[in-house]
């Protein structure tokens, strides 16, 4: 996949070509200095998510969107040419990425600001960005497979009710066939209840990967900071983590998702209909109304160990609509960039735990540090 197309052709591809500018308008300007770029984004979105507000099923709000989305992208197409490219830093890039990955939400139609990046006005802009972005080499490893040496497992400061219940923690086969067998249910359930539901009237588990089931790693930034720190779609908030090194076994059959074929072919082979659980949340996200599939983990995991999705893929292709044949069509929806679901059991800690805080979090300040204090 080459590394410019991907930023282009994908909404979390293009929020972060957008964000990369926005941070370094931030970093350019003092405190109480203009930032164009912000300010005509945020007019522009916000009048494109009040239109939405009132309702996508009207021919008069559809127009004006279009109308609104035409005007902004013009002006936002004149700054950006105005504007000079700024330097390429690591702790820009993550910024940029934390952002985009945090706009993603698959139940609710795209903000405002989705709408204008896929524009045709601005794709001129936007490549000159994606090249810039690309010729500095700082990305190349997003687009990777998996490195089985630098994996991390994750885990964040969860109580209440959030907490997992405790018990005997499940085989991989035990996880997946618990997996399939809550989808088949939930299905059949919604398929009975949803049938008379206005379309977009209800929302359910809108994710497609096989999360809370599986054992999950991720890989890190060129920092060592592990990516799945700052990198969750939906995620709580949460102010604390323990991070630590996994040691893969190198005969690992790891599948790689780089393509949007890749995940279409396994929808082709190993299909499981999801048509009524998804159907109200991914009309929301995409647009259309039809019948939906994933795959089937428990079907892939005969033949692979794990299934990995690269930075790269996942800029590419969350939340793209990807047809599957004339009657289905299937979506990337909640897998973070870079994480990698693990279908075999005893992957072993090698390292020593990591703790880390968010400091000021809950502002655009947030960002994960060391916690020293706490080392066990």
């Amino acid at each position: 996949m080459e590394i410019v197309d991907a930023l282009l052709q994908g909404q979390r591809g293009r929020r972060l070509l957008w964000e990369f500018m926005t941070v370094g308008e931030d970093e350019s300007q003092t405190d109480f200095s203009p930032r164009p770029l912000h300010e005509a984004m945020y007019y522009a979105s916000t009048r494109i998510d009040n239109l939405q507000n009132r309702g996508l099923a009207s021919s008069d709000v559809i127009v004006e969107i279009e109308r609104t989305v035409r005007e902004w992208a013009e002006k936002l197409a004149e700054l950006l040419e105005r504007t000079e490219l700024f330097e390429v830093k690591h702790c820009m890039l993550q910024s940029a990425l934390e952002s985009s990955v945090d706009a993603a939400m698959y139940w609710q139609p795209p903000y405002g600001q989705e709408f204008v990046l896929a524009s045709p006005i601005l794709s001129v802009q936007l490549e000159r960005i994606a090249k810039h972005i690309a010729a500095s080499g700082q990305i190349d490893y997003w687009f990777d497979p998996l490195d089985m040496a630098t994996q991390h497992r994750v885990n964040f400061d969860i109580t209440g009710s959030l907490a997992p219940a405790a018990g005997k923690k499940r085989t991989g086969l035990e996880a997946l066939i618990a997996w399939k067998d809550h989808v088949l249910r939930t299905e059949m359930r919604d398929g009975r209840e949803n049938q008379s539901r206005p379309l977009g009237n209800f929302s359910g588990e809108w994710w497609s990967a096989p999360n809370m089931y599986l054992e999950e790693t991720c890989g890190e930034f060129a920092t060592a900071q592990p990516v799945g720190l700052i990198c969750v779609e939906d995620g709580f908030g949460w102010e604390k983590a323990t991070t630590r090194l996994v040691d893969i076994p190198p005969s690992s059959n790891v599948l790689e998702i780089s393509s949007a074929e890749h995940w279409v072919k396994l929808c082709q082979d190993h299909p499981i209909e999801v048509t009524a659980q998804k159907r109200h949340d991914w009309y929301h996200v995409t647009g259309r109304d039809g019948a939906w599939v994933i795959p089937d983990w428990l079907a892939v995991a005969r033949n692979y160990d794990g299934v990995h999705l690269s930075i790269g893929a996942y800029l590419a292709l969350a939340g793209q609509c990807l047809p599957v044949d004339a009657k289905f069509a299937t979506l990337i929806a909640g897998w973070d960039p870079g994480k990698t679901y693990w279908f075999i059991d005893g992957l072993l800690e090698s390292e020593p735990s990591q703790y880390w805080k968010c400091v000021d979090a809950n502002s655009n300040n947030a960002h994960w540090v060391l916690d020293e204090g706490s080392r066990g």
